[in-house]
């Protein structure tokens, strides 16, 4: 669909635009996205705000063009969502522009398709099992009393503290759910990860049920901190990193990019240093470090001393250190999108 709508757009611009819109659709079908997640796709895509409204389910999601969730009453186009009473979606385009009446209508209308879609799977029937439960608890636009039936199919007390789990690939255990390319599970406080040790995973915090959405958000973070193929913890826990997350925010920032590509630089021309630094910002010492990377505290010294020459500042000092574990952080933000 994609390639097709590349050739319609080299022969016709508005027929090639609205072929993109589709495939973008069902690309967030297949990745089982959410409703705010589809509103925002809407939004992003007609450079114009975008909403959904439903009265049955107590949801009302508008989203900016810039991607930020602010509330607005309904206006512009609209389309009535089959089945839903009251329900319809919008796109706000206030003026005429040539050539996006017809554009506009193709988006609003596989907006709405595709909202139905995430509505049926999230019903109050459960279509899908557990999965659709862990789908329901985990998104922050669902209707309270549905995800009170959720965790109550999954047998979890609306009194308890629970923990989500985000894994990038791996087996698929019972009361799972499948979110795009991560499987998701959400077990009591306290309860050990599922996650096998080849794979990535990262965990949010404990949180009351109402909190679960935050818990996944924090867990979807902390998953870009993992490594399998190279230095790194394939697994982390988003409590223990805490404010680190916050740079995800800041990760493309001039400063951030300038930082990472330093440090790139120094890594190509070195095939140990990535262990190496990894091992020095995690350890507590050059000489757990070298334990940990199986070399002679001497040989370790000796390395660091080429490394810290080379990136400019040493590691021996607090400033130093924490240089170094945000340089690798933010490596770690940029190469896991």
């Amino acid at each position: 669909m994609r390639e097709l709508a590349g050739r319609m757009r080299a022969i016709d611009p508005g027929a090639g635009a609205a072929l993109q819109v589709v495939a973008h659709f069902d690309a967030l079908v297949e990745a089982r996205a959410g409703l705010e997640a589809t509103v925002r796709a809407a939004a992003v895509l007609a450079r114009c705000a975008a909403g959904l409204v439903a009265p049955g389910r107590r949801l009302r999601v508008r989203v900016e063009p810039d991607g930020r969730r602010v509330d607005g009453e309904v206006a512009g186009l609209s389309v009535p969502l089959p089945g839903y009473a009251g329900a319809l979606v919008w796109v706000e385009r206030m003026a005429d522009e040539p050539g996006r009446a017809e554009f506009d209508r193709v988006l609003v209308d596989r907006l709405a398709a595709t909202v139905g879609i995430v509505l049926d799977r999230t019903g109050a029937g459960f279509p899908s099992g557990d999965a659709a439960a862990v789908e329901l608890l985990v998104d922050a636009t669902a209707y309270e009393a549905a995800r009170l039936a959720a965790a109550r199919r999954l047998g979890l007390s609306p009194e308890g503290s629970f923990v989500v789990t985000v894994c990038a690939g791996g087996p698929h255990p019972p009361g799972a759910a499948r979110l795009g390319g991560l499987v998701v599970t959400i077990d009591p406080a306290g309860s050990p990860a599922r996650a096998g040790p080849a794979v990535r995973s990262a965990s949010g915090p404990a949180v009351a049920l109402r909190d679960l959405p935050e818990s996944y958000g924090q867990a979807v973070l902390a998953l870009r901190l993992t490594a399998v193929d190279e230095p790194g913890p394939s697994h982390v826990d988003a409590a223990e990193v805490g404010g680190l997350l916050a740079l995800a925010d800041g990760c493309d920032s001039p400063a951030a990019a300038a930082e990472v590509t330093h440090l790139e630089r120094v890594l190509a021309a070195h095939p140990w240093a990535l262990a190496t630094l990894t091992a020095v910002a995690a350890e507590p010492s050059l000489r757990a470090a070298a334990a940990a990377l199986h070399v002679h505290h001497s040989t370790l010294q000796s390395r660091v001393d080429l490394l810290a020459q080379a990136l400019g500042y040493g590691f021996a000092t607090p400033a130093g250190r924490t240089r170094l574990t945000v340089a690798l952080v933010l490596r770690r933000f940029r190469r896991s999108r």
